[in-house]
């Protein structure tokens, strides 16, 4: 009985992680994100990270990026260079999409940690929603 809970468990917890990560992705696609890069796995680790972070006011590149980078065994510059990348691709893809989705309204390319909190913030409001939507 108790290996069946914890197994219960356990995959109620796979389920979970499932869907967090279809959520994120679904929205790096829609944003145009190239799924064919590192940037596009490292702001979806990036964005899980920071969802299941209890501090809001994680600094990225002396915290998150250090970790992510030994975690995945490479180098903050790579990481740096990967979302950069990522980014600069989907803006010159779909720009106007980012600033719909996003709710991102100035004219420039954001700033890398601005698109990442942009993005972090707008995974929240969905998984938000689809936790606390009646279901009738």
């Amino acid at each position: 009985m108790y290996n069946l809970c914890v197994e219960e468990n356990n995959e109620k917890k796979l389920t979970e992680v499932m869907n967090e990560r279809d959520i994120i992705a679904s929205l790096l696609n829609q944003l145009g994100i190239p799924r064919n890069t590192a940037g596009y796995n490292y702001l979806l680790y990036i964005i899980l990270k920071i969802n299941r972070s209890n501090n809001i006011n994680v600094k990225l590149t002396t915290e998150l990026y250090p970790q992510i980078a030994d975690e995945l065994d490479s180098s903050v510059k790579r990481i740096e260079r990967g979302l950069r990348y990522s980014i600069e691709a989907a803006w010159d893809r779909n720009s106007d999409g980012i600033k719909d989705i996003l709710g991102y309204y100035d004219d420039c390319k954001p700033y890398l940690s601005e698109f990442i909190w942009l993005l972090a913030d707008k995974y929240r409001i969905i998984n938000n929603k689809k936790r606390f939507t009646p279901g009738f």
